[in-house]
């Protein structure tokens, strides 16, 4: 029953919130100024795991806030949610405006690296541009049993490269851009050395563009 539910030690009926919208293996459900997601299967993070990230103090990559239980099982957690629904294009975003964005998640990634936290089972419809850079699904994010920050970084710091990439292909197949050009970006993006910020590496490709539409336009 709904009523079995409890957010920490505070019971929780969920019959009478409103479903936000459901995916394979759950359901999100809107709670005041946050979401509830609610797993109905094994396929997520463990307890432990997501007791760990709620610790961890983000900005831009949405950790979970408090724990879900039903009968005492873990089984989901508050999350924040977006100030704004939809999402604005990435491509027209200004440059300075997207590369303060980048510093700003790149920062985040740091942080959880410090934590030894592996941003994992990412795809690019869980990177938000929202007035600011969001990742918003934690929901299989890794704590890796060792002590390497440094390696933990790189991973995060690739994974976040190839999220930007498939993002930014994705909106530019929806533009009047030859397919030749898309191409030749992303494989220019993705070719960063794993010791550069994508930060720092989109900027000197930006040059005088400003945006990554205009950008892919002349080359």
């Amino acid at each position: 029953m709904s009523t079995n539910y409890r957010l920490e030690s505070k019971r929780i009926n969920l019959d009478r919130l409103n479903v936000q919208s459901t995916f394979s293996g759950g359901r999100i459900y809107n709670y005041r100024n946050q979401i509830i997601k609610v797993f109905d299967d094994d396929d997520h993070i463990n307890e432990d795991d997501a007791r760990t990230l709620s610790r961890i103090k983000s900005l831009y990559i949405f950790l979970p806030l408090k724990l879900l239980f039903f009968n005492d099982r873990f089984c989901g957690y508050s999350l924040k949610s977006l100030d704004k629904i939809g999402r604005d294009k990435i491509i027209g975003v200004d440059k300075e405006e997207l590369l303060d964005s980048i510093y700003n998640l790149e920062n985040d990634i740091e942080t959880l690296s410090k934590k030894s936290v592996i941003i994992n089972g990412l795809d690019f419809n869980d990177l938000q541009y929202n007035d600011g850079l969001y990742i918003t699904k934690p929901d299989r994010f890794i704590i890796f049993n060792g002590d390497e920050e440094t390696k933990v970084n790189d991973i995060n710091v690739g994974e976040l490269n190839l999220l930007l990439s498939s993002l930014f292909v994705h909106e530019l197949n929806g533009e009047n851009i030859p397919r030749k050009s898309i191409s030749e970006f992303s494989e220019l993006f993705r070719s960063k050395d794993q010791y550069t910020s994508n930060c720092d590496y989109l900027d000197d490709l930006f040059d005088d563009s400003p945006n990554v539409r205009e950008l892919v336009k002349r080359m």
